[in-house]
């Protein structure tokens, strides 16, 4: 949560500072009833905990209600909802809740016995300054702020303490408010030097969370707009439309060539989608299968929806966004004849890096210059990191390997174009390079990320010469790598004579960093003090254990790496840069047909199977049509939908008699390309309305008006992060309305690999599979 003011630093804990780093909202990690009177006189001050025992000791992570910014637990501990928890090194051990924004809450409720005056003490770690929050009972403020200083580290903790006022007797809701970001936060504790008494229930107080303001929730509209995917369809596809909830029951298409009615139907009865608190109708015109150009018509709607019907609607989406990776390489020019006009010179050559203190070893010590050029640029910065480039490229490969026919087709004009391998795959060698590069061939761990000390300016790649690092050495990055690695090195095998000796490499590598991984099981990122660039903070590597060994095996044969995935103890979900056991889960699908006899196919397909279908349940009773729920809206909401749409295409693929897959699949692609409470197509350079002003500085740099085309955007996320650096205010503060199409905006408008990567999935995988289907029956 981000600064307000800055407390005098009184003391920390001996904790070493080199403890793990993990929480704070790093841009990388994507009501009321009556209470008697409170006094708000406070102090707030950071100190070593020596305060006697509490009446009542609240873990945070015991909360009964809460509202999160992001889609899913970043911390990957002790629950499985979307509030971000992790191992907590204070005294005690126990879990923390970290990577905490503005506007987020956890709600709990207490029982006092005995009214009294009531104090709390709150135990904080953080390596920056500024962070605040407030607490509530029954909906009113009591005390006044807790103000977070820096204590040293993410996981060095301090106290801070402060009276709140007397609380009456009887059951209260408490509720940490959260106010600015950045700090961790472990237990409360209260204590009453009067003789009050508080203890802890189980049971949430009514139906309404007394944290949210005000508590009855904004009202129900009808929106303007039909919503419906702007590129448009192909003949077999389901169709859908969302329909403002007017009078009017039925609906018309017309061919917008001839205006002559083509189609009638009728709607559904109105429904109202939570997350944009739309009251809405569905058209569903799936059996209008006819090549052309559409207008979809309503009595009492302004204006009409157009779209189109064509067997290659996909196609250019497709290309687009496998080209948006091009239009990221770094160390390299953009040529006119490739670029166009988003040519642009060579920057970011990052062939003299320096090893970073954090990294260093006898080996390479501090100061050791080594080359690692090429890579991709992560997001709308300049840095690269294996984190998130392993999940994209994983991806983009897993991409290949389902639809090898589909991309051997392909031309992407890239500089690699017109040679013996797919463009795809010269696309995805550009970024596998870089990452070759960032494993220390003295003991095959892997760098973490390769990084200015800061963020750059909005100017182009040329124009950012900040010396460049790498940091420190990860057991998540090495797990990464050595899964990228395996499923690379099964790939390229096809294609010695482009890339001699390359799988060769690509598989040694993957079992040296499998090899450094298993003798360091838990050396997680901790952000150096004089680096502020992107953390991927991740404090759990069992999901990437997983993940690795499933490449491994596959790719090997070699049982004993089945063996170590452990899978009957590993689950599945939607994937994400933070957890990545369900990537094992698609390559193992993806390959079904050459396992060995260990493999157990029947759990393999369950639990590929047991995802898509809750989300084709969702999709079914859904007034949008969609599986995207509330909890889906944070950072990167966009590639919620993405990867759910993945999983789905996944399960569809082993399965094909299960169409409701593909429809909701289908129905997840409109959702990014239109169908959504924005009434944005969230993809630049595809659609009728679509973002322009994107985070990212090439796009903004540049001289081109409007975006570099075929990067998937952030999406709406009312966390609202970067509300205090731009000036442009979001349209509101309801989940799936909370979009702003500004460049400052980086909490709902900029660009990330991890979320492209996805899409080229989907994108690719609904063309082939939707033109191989019979049409879907109306619902």
């Amino acid at each position: 949560m981000n600064i307000k003011q800055t407390l005098r630093y009184l003391a920390l804990l001996s904790i070493a500072a080199t403890l793990v780093a993990c929480g704070g909202s790093d841009k990388k990690n994507t009501g009321t009833s009556s209470f008697a009177s409170i006094s708000a006189k406070a102090s707030s001050a950071i100190a070593v905990s020596s305060a006697a025992p509490a009446s009542l000791k609240l873990e945070v992570e015991d909360y009964l209600r809460f509202s999160d910014a992001t889609t899913a637990n970043e911390g990957g501990k002790y629950r499985t909802d979307a509030v971000d928890i992790e191992v907590a090194m204070d005294l005690g051990d126990g879990y923390n809740v970290g990577f905490i924004a503005a506007d987020e809450w956890l709600e709990y409720t207490i029982v006092v016995s005995k009214a009294g005056t009531f104090a709390a003490e709150a135990r904080v770690a953080s390596a920056k300054s500024g962070g605040t929050f407030y607490m509530e009972i029954d909906g009113v403020t009591i005390g006044s702020d807790f103000t977070v200083s820096a204590t040293g580290g993410w996981q060095v903790w301090g106290s801070l303490n402060q009276v709140l006022g007397n609380i009456s007797e009887g059951t209260h809701s408490v509720c940490l408010q959260m106010k600015s970001n950045d700090f961790n936060l472990n237990w409360i504790n209260l204590s009453s030097p009067d003789g009050g008494v508080a203890t802890l229930s189980k049971s949430a107080l009514g139906t309404i969370s007394s944290c949210i303001h005000p508590v009855i929730p904004p009202a129900v509209t009808v929106p303007a707009n039909i919503k419906l995917n702007q590129l448009g369809f192909q003949p077999n596809a389901e169709k859908l439309a969302v329909v403002p909830a007017v009078d009017t029951t039925t609906f018309t298409i017309v061919n917008a060539d001839t205006e002559t009615v083509v189609f009638t139907g009728d709607l559904s009865a109105a429904d109202t989608w939570l997350p944009a608190l739309d009251s809405v109708k569905l058209a569903d015109f799936s059996s209008l299968t006819a090549v052309g150009n559409y207008e979809l018509r309503v009595v009492g709607v302004a204006n009409p929806a157009s779209f189109q019907i064509a067997t290659t609607a996909y196609d250019a989406l497709n290309a687009a966004a496998i080209k948006a990776f091009y239009y990221n390489r770094a160390s390299t020019a953009l040529l006119e004849v490739n670029a166009g006009v988003y040519l642009r010179a060579a920057g970011h050559p990052d062939d003299v890096v320096r090893v970073h203190a954090s990294a260093a070893t006898v080996a390479r010590p501090a100061g050791t210059i080594i080359s690692a050029p090429k890579g991709w640029y992560d997001a709308g910065d300049y840095n690269k990191y294996i984190i998130n480039s392993g999940i994209s490229t994983y991806m983009l490969m897993a991409a290949y390997e389902s639809l090898p026919d589909y991309f051997d087709n392909q031309n992407l004009n890239i500089p690699e174009s017109g040679d013996a391998v797919p463009d795809l795959l010269n696309e995805v060698m550009w970024n596998l390079e870089w990452m070759l590069a960032m494993q220390d061939p003295n003991d095959g761990g892997v760098y973490f990320k390769l990084t200015s000390k800061t963020f750059s300016g909005f100017v182009m790649p040329v124009a950012d010469t900040s010396e460049r690092y790498v940091v420190q050495k990860t057991t998540t990055s090495a797990l990464d790598f050595a899964a990228v690695m395996a499923i690379a090195s099964r790939i390229y095998a096809a294609h010695e004579t482009t890339y001699p000796g390359k799988s060769a490499q690509m598989l040694t590598a993957s079992k040296l960093a499998y090899v450094w991984a298993k003798a360091n099981p838990a050396i997680y990122y901790s952000q150096p003090s004089d680096i502020v660039t992107g953390a991927y903070g991740d404090g759990d590597a069992t999901d990437e254990f997983a993940w690795a060994a499933a490449e491994l095996y596959i790719t090997t044969k070699d049982d004993s790496y089945y063996t170590a995935m452990n899978p009957t103890t590993v689950t599945a979900d939607i994937p994400w840069w933070g957890g990545v056991k369900s990537l094992g889960w698609v390559s193992l699908a993806n390959n079904l047909s050459s396992l060995t006899s260990i493999a157990d196919k029947e759990l393999i397909k369950s639990r590929i199977d047991g995802v898509a279908a809750s989300y084709a349940a969702k999709k079914a009773v859904s007034a949008y049509g969609v599986s995207m729920e509330n909890g889906d809206f944070g950072w990167g909401s966009n590639s919620a939908a993405a990867g759910q749409a993945f999983m789905l295409l996944t399960a569809y693929q082993l399965d094909k008699t299960k169409t409701e897959y593909l429809s909701a699949a289908q129905s997840l692609l409109d959702y990014l390309l239109g169908r959504n409470a924005t009434d944005y197509s969230f993809v630049t350079g595809f659609g009728s309305r679509l973002p322009v002003n994107i985070h990212h500085r090439p796009s903004d740099a540049d001289d081109v008006p409007g975006a570099i085309p075929g990067f998937l955007v952030g999406g709406p996320n009312p966390g609202q992060q970067d509300k205090g650096d731009c000036s442009t205010p979001y349209p509101s503060k309801i989940a799936a309305k909370s979009y702003v199409d500004a460049t400052c905006s980086y909490a709902s408008n900029e660009i990330a690999i991890n979320w492209n990567a996805p899409l080229v999935f989907v994108a690719a995988a609904i063309q082939v599979f939707t033109l191989e289907a019979a049409p879907p029956v109306p619902n």
